[in-house]
């Protein structure tokens, strides 16, 4: 025997859920994430080469999975939002 009150409205979003991504802002990042693959995979090759280390060594293999990520990373961002 419980007494219904109004109906509940939702709740109004926060300002910051509202605030879309703009077009500079995402452009900014796509570069930086860009640099960085760039340069993570000349610092891989940099170190195999110059630096006399083995492909298995940590010194290149970290920064080649970091350029995998951040080249993914690129690729995501300009592929089409479904």
């Amino acid at each position: 025997m419980s007494e219904a009150g109004p109906p509940r409205t939702p709740a109004e979003r926060p300002r910051f859920e509202t605030i879309r991504m703009g077009g500079v802002v995402k452009r900014s990042a796509l570069v930086i994430y860009a640099l960085l693959a760039v340069g993570l995979a000349g610092l891989a090759v940099y170190m195999v080469t110059i630096g006399q280390r083995d492909m298995t060594s940590m010194y290149v293999a970290a920064p080649a999975i970091g350029a995998l990520w951040f080249g993914l990373r690129v690729f995501m961002m300009l592929g089409p939002r479904t």
